[in-house]
């Protein structure tokens, strides 16, 4: 594991998310700016579902209504809903065929056998990851967004009352730009142990692929990535059951909350161990490079030019957290902290109740031990729960390298050296 000390009242923001909310804190404390800030951040809406309205990359179609009069494809389980849905939207019935899984549905577009299909964007994004569906990728492309009924989140378990001098933080980056309220995929999942008594942060990365179970599928196996399908509660569930733990809180983020606060921030300092390129982004140089948002989330995100794939990835992630860190801890945070209040607001939620963020500023003050850790496991193809007919790309969980990232954690959170 990779250990670090530093000082400064936000380095218990080792996670984007934690410096964030310990910003509003301090905003409200030093600055008595609530606005609706600190009230948007910890009482999330009602999880949004969306199903995205797609063609051929080639087709003229350019919007929702172009797509007057063709014949669609949906997914069965969903059809019905999404079908009444879209002709509201379009003010006729257009002709449909449910489909079994969605590997079926976009052979049948790609065939011809329909014009367009429902399909949610989570599951648009995980047709990639089967061979011989690479084409999905460019070769398909979104006109239209249908929203279903929303379903209310189940909660975790009420917090405790005042402030506990250890608690387990769950993490969830979604891959989704827009509102953060919108299920999608858990594209980040890191599980923050924090010791407010020994002033310890360990901050565990669980790679996406990570091949494992959650209540929604009933014994069977998905990627982590998928659980934030079905909502926070099936990450929290997928976690809780791998390491043998009881996760206290969550935050939850996209995309757009993570570009806009380090845009705010002025962009951060980021250290790469070798040269690489993101098309259409940049190139990466061996060394430190200065990065805006959208810059340093393409660095999180980036696995292909990399042999160790998701492993460098997780990596990389936790390098961007340092150099979150460090610009936070300067009066960067002050200089440009309105900004960062903007940049939260639709973009942030947590569990975390208002009175434990309110207490948690004072408290961060001090040295502060921090250590980082990614569980590995042995790449492999394998039948997913959310997308069943073909194998996708997983990663099969390496016993002892499981073991000791919960061993660390349960350490961490009894105040164990």
């Amino acid at each position: 594991m990779k250990a670090s000390t530093k000082k400064g009242i936000l380095l218990i923001g080792g996670i984007l998310g934690l410096l964030v909310i310990v910003a509003v804190a301090v905003a409200f404390i030093q600055f008595g700016r609530v606005d609706n800030t600190l009230e948007q951040l910890t009482q999330p809406s009602p999880p949004l579902r969306e199903l995205g309205v797609y063609v051929m990359q080639d087709d003229p179609a350019q919007e929702l209504k172009d797509t007057v009069g063709y014949s669609y494809g949906g997914l069965e389980r969903n059809g019905e809903e999404g079908l009444a849905l879209l002709g509201q939207a379009l003010e006729s019935d257009p002709p449909w065929q449910g489909y079994p899984t969605a590997f079926a549905l976009v052979s049948a577009l790609r065939k011809g056998e329909c014009q367009a299909v429902l399909l949610e964007e989570a599951y648009q994004k995980s047709l990639a990851d089967a061979r011989g569906y690479e084409w999905t990728t460019e070769g398909m492309r979104k006109v239209g967004t249908i929203e279903l009924p929303s379903q209310e989140d189940a909660a975790l378990p009420a917090a405790p009352e005042g402030t506990p001098e250890s608690f387990l933080l769950y993490l969830s980056g979604s891959d989704t730009f827009g509102d953060v309220s919108t299920l999608s995929r858990s594209d980040v999942n890191i599980l923050a142990a924090v010791n407010l008594f020994t002033k310890e942060l360990f901050l565990l990365s669980t790679p996406r692929d990570f091949y494992l179970s959650f209540d929604q599928t009933q014994g069977a196996k998905d990627k982590l990535a998928h659980a934030g399908i079905y909502g926070v509660e099936a990450s929290v569930d997928a976690l809780e059951s791998l390491y043998g733990v009881d996760i206290s809180y969550y935050l939850r983020m996209n995309f757009t909350g993570f570009v806009e606060v380090i845009d705010a921030l002025g962009g951060v300092s980021v250290y790469s161990d070798r040269e690489f390129s993101v098309e259409g982004i940049r190139t990466y140089q061996e060394g430190y490079n200065q990065l805006s948002g959208i810059e340093a989330l393409a660095f999180a995100r980036e696995r292909m030019s990399f042999p160790e794939g998701d492993y460098q990835r997780a990596e990389n992630q936790m390098e961007v957290i340092r150099a979150v860190v460090e610009k936070a801890a300067s009066p960067a945070l002050l200089e440009n902290l309105s900004a960062v209040l903007d940049a939260v607001e639709g973009n942030f939620e947590t569990s975390l109740p208002r009175e434990q963020i309110m207490s948690l500023a004072p408290a961060l003050s001090g040295d502060w031990k921090i250590t980082t850790y990614t569980v590995s496991g042995q790449s492999a193809y394998r039948e997913t729960y959310s997308m069943p007919g073909e194998e996708l790309y997983v990663i099969l969980p390496d016993e002892d390298s499981v073991a000791q990232a919960s061993e660390t954690l349960k350490a961490v959170l009894e105040g164990q050296e």
